[in-house]
């Protein structure tokens, strides 16, 4: 029986003998997951394959993986062009290699998003008032009045300015035919701010220690101070008592050695702050007395466009932009400073975009372990989110954080929720972000991540690259990355914690281990002396790993592995190149080189162990020159480069030089 494929938007099902089968599409990603024949059980199938089937053609595709210990299979196309048809046929194989059963589907990507022209406005002006219709001419005076007005089918204008507010629900539900939008007028400067603004500039006065206190109810988890002189931002870190601001020390720590170039503690009436400098004459005070910019709740067909916003956080898990349980929302062209987190996406939010966005903080001086512990008060809770942060409760698809500009920040984005997951999988992708000066980790897929894909990212300082901690039941697909300068951070500058490139150790419970992981032609540099080009801390356990085509470089030593026996590692035709020291280390056992490797471990068989001869990697440009050993000496990888080469064969690493 064939089964009939029935387009729903961008998710197509069929239902056969073969059982269920559906695809989930994005601009340029689409996944597909289907459930083994009718009869089959899972743990006897031993290879699905996948075609696409194009122009009278079919071309053979990655093949699928298997879901954790689900009963079903996942696969990903990549490089496809929007609002577009592609039609697919996946392959069951016995675990003799005899085909069981082909399995038709077609699917379609989504359309590139566009700001929608509605047929009514409001406008609002610092200048305003909220007695005025919310005309061009006669604005109202705050976002909140704007939103009040907001209906399906309307957008509300902000003018330029400055408006201390915050906490703001979006209280109108859009539709396909009449949409919500909430954006820039004219590409105006339209500042939302969570600051108490009577702190601002208020008349601090003096107090022990060169502290300086106001009047302040409660506490704020989000302080900074801004120089007038130069505009400099510096943010101030929370303390629990007073003797630790005036002794400027906590945990056996002075403030030099924590990294603090100020800190601020609340006595529930008066905030005491320390600057940066000497007088706080010199500082503007930014105090936190929002926790949330816009609140978005049960909301759909929503675009947010060319909002700027500020210090929000005065109660815990702040955000700029809060999203829950709602979907085909659109955040674009938007600006988040010094705010605990950029946008929070929570339970069934479906088809979230995320795009041509900037994240900043000062938060990546700070000591890294403090910070991530009790000692530092678990302020990790509220930093160590991202520009985008999927809540452990997160149960949505086609999420798409793409072409944004992180810095500064704790984790660059979380991308796996820990406590469930709704569907099969989530297809969420991450690409053409990039991201500099970040404390953690580049990336978070920690907890579900199924079918989550990042690729073509540029990412520079940070403690470890893409945290895989765990990337439960996959698969997950890291492509075509540069992580440059993994290990030059606060925690090692302050400490003595050891950078890398991916992360598996930790998680809530190491031995449920990552599902599939696949890493093909990534660039892994960096010039801190003590890297090593790979590094796994302790027996954790995924499910299988495959790398191909990547360059590893470190400075120290080759592959580090400290202790416990892999899981199962597909390696080959990668460039593991050290400038000192062992090529691999295994517990106590040391390999000195790649030919000890390929007899001892079969990995490698294919590999290289040179100098890659980038073009200058200190100034970020990791093309390779004519003379690389790297160039065609990749593998071809169906669905993944091909179409991306131009040589004899594929080049290893990032970037493409054209072939010898």
């Amino acid at each position: 029986m064939r089964g009939v494929a029935v387009l729903i938007g961008i998710v197509a099902c069929v239902v056969g003998s073969y059982g269920k089968a559906e695809t989930y599409g994005n601009y340029t990603t689409m996944g597909v997951i289907v459930d083994p024949p009718a009869g089959t059980k899972v743990d006897d199938i031993g290879r699905v394959g996948m075609f696409l089937i194009e122009g009278g053609e079919r071309r053979p595709l990655h093949d699928l993986a298997r879901v954790g210990r689900e009963s079903f299979f996942a696969g990903s196309l990549f490089w496809l062009k929007p609002a577009s048809k592609y039609q697919v046929e996946v392959e069951f194989y016995d675990r003799g290699g005899k085909l069981i059963s082909k399995v038709p589907e077609s699917g379609q990507t989504r359309a590139e998003p566009a700001v929608p022209e509605t047929k009514d406005a409001v406008y609002v002006a610092a200048a305003g008032d909220d007695q005025n219709p919310g005309t061009l001419d006669k604005p109202l005076k705050t976002i909140k009045a704007g939103l009040s007005k907001l209906t399906g089918g309307v957008t509300l204008f902000v003018r330029g300015g400055r408006y201390y507010e915050g906490d703001l629900d979006v209280p109108a539900k859009g539709s396909t035919d009449a949409p919500v939008v909430i954006r820039a007028y004219r590409d105006e400067r339209a500042v939302i701010d969570g600051d108490d603004p009577t702190l601002v500039e208020a008349k601090w006065e003096k107090g022990p220690s060169e502290t300086f206190n106001a009047p302040y109810a409660g506490r704020t988890w989000d302080v900074s101070m801004e120089e007038k002189a130069s505009g400099k931002y510096y943010r101030l870190y929370p303390l629990r008592t007073m003797a630790e601001l005036t002794l400027r020390k906590s945990a056996n720590k002075t403030f030099t050695q924590l990294g603090f170039t100020g800190a601020y503690y609340c006595d529930g009436k008066r905030i005491h702050v320390l600057t940066p400098g000497a007088d706080i004459a010199d500082y503007r005070v930014h105090v936190a007395n929002h926790t949330i910019g816009l609140q978005v709740t049960g909301k759909s067909n929503l675009t947010i466009e060319g909002l700027e916003f500020r210090h929000f956080g005065r109660n815990e898990y702040g955000s700029a932009i809060n999203l829950m349980d709602s979907s085909q929302v659109l955040i674009q062209k938007c600006k988040v400073y010094y705010t605990n987190s950029g946008v929070w996406i929570k339970g069934q939010s479906d088809n979230t975009t995320i795009q041509d966005s900037l994240f900043v903080d000062d938060v990546n001086h700070w000591h890294f372990s403090y910070s991530k512990n009790e000692e530092g008060w678990s302020y990790h809770d509220q930093i160590e989110t991202g520009a985008a942060y999927t809540d452990a409760n997160y149960t949505g698809r086609g999420l798409v954080v793409r072409r944004n500009r992180i810095e500064g920040i704790f984790d660059g984005s979380h991308l796996g929720p820990w406590e469930k997951v709704n569907a099969r999988t989530s297809e969420t992708d991450f690409y053409e972000n990039t991201m500099d000066g970040i404390t953690d980790d580049f990336i978070e897929t920690d907890g579900f991540s199924r079918n989550v894909r990042i690729f073509d990212n540029r990412m520079n300082k940070s403690l470890s690259g893409i945290s895989l901690a765990q990337a439960l039941d996959g698969p997950t697909w890291i492509l075509y990355n540069t992580l440059e300068n993994c290990g030059i951070s606060t925690g090692t500058s302050l400490e003595s914690y050891e950078g890398y490139p991916f992360k598996t150790n930790g998680g809530p419970d190491p031995r449920t281990g990552s599902g599939p992981v696949f890493f093909y032609h990534n660039t892994a540099w960096t010039s801190d002396p003590k890297s090593r080009a790979m590094l796994v801390k302790s027996n954790v356990r995924w499910q299988q790993m495959v790398m191909k085509n990547n360059i590893w470089c470190g400075k120290a030593m080759g592959f580090d592995k400290w202790s416990g026996d892999l899981s199962p590692l597909v390696w080959d035709y990668d460039d593991l190149y050290h400038a000192a020291g062992p090529f691999m280390k295994m517990d106590k056992t040391i390999h000195e080189n790649l030919i000890d490797v390929q007899k001892a471990k079969g990995w490698m068989t294919h590999g290289i162990s040179a100098d890659p001869r980038f073009v200058a990697p200190e100034k970020s440009d990791f093309h390779l020159q004519p003379d690389s050993p790297c160039i065609d000496a990749g593998t071809v990888l169906p669905g993944i480069n091909v179409g991306r080469y131009r040589g004899k064969g594929p080049d290893i690493g990032c970037f493409e030089a054209g072939g010898k």
